[in-house]
């Protein structure tokens, strides 16, 4: 889009051009041919213009709402680890097995699922105080009654 000015300017400069060689006075309709040039010329300038104007402000748009967001989620994270702080008191503390088997294929994480499964807390609860994915613990239940053995 850039080019388009140029090369219409230069076509305008070379019909001039053609016209002062053959010393032929100018006639109306060369006249005519160069004042739409420059019109189309002043045309595209002007519309250049109004596109450099339009992706200025969609870029300040852009900025304005990445920081918007930005914030929102900042907020959301500050509510939720909040609302973390709230639950983790009423996390109920046990205390580990007095008892361990040590010949048991369970290994001890697996064995703290169980137990807190047991005790009644939830899938939520187990993944956050055991710091393990909620699919994990899940897994885990599911396995239960095989004993923790795949088949």
């Amino acid at each position: 889009m850039d080019l388009l000015p140029i090369l219409l300017f230069i076509l305008g400069i070379a019909f001039i051009f053609i016209g002062w060689r053959g010393q032929n006075p100018p006639n109306e309709e060369a006249l005519t041919a160069l004042k739409g040039l420059a019109y189309l010329k002043r045309e595209i300038i002007r519309v250049q213009d109004q596109i450099h104007e339009v992706e200025s402000k969609l870029l300040e748009y852009k900025e304005s709402d990445l920081q918007l967001n930005k914030q929102s989620l900042t907020k959301s994270k500050e509510n939720k680890l909040k609302e973390m702080d709230k639950v983790e008191p009423e996390f109920k503390q046990i205390e580990p097995p007095q008892s361990v088997d040590p010949y048991s294929p369970l290994s001890p994480k697996y064995k703290e699922v169980l137990e807190l499964a047991a005790n009644g807390q939830h899938i939520p609860e187990i993944a956050h105080r055991l710091l393990l994915s909620q699919d994990a613990v899940r897994m885990i239940l599911r396995m239960q009654p095989d004993g923790g053995n795949k088949r």
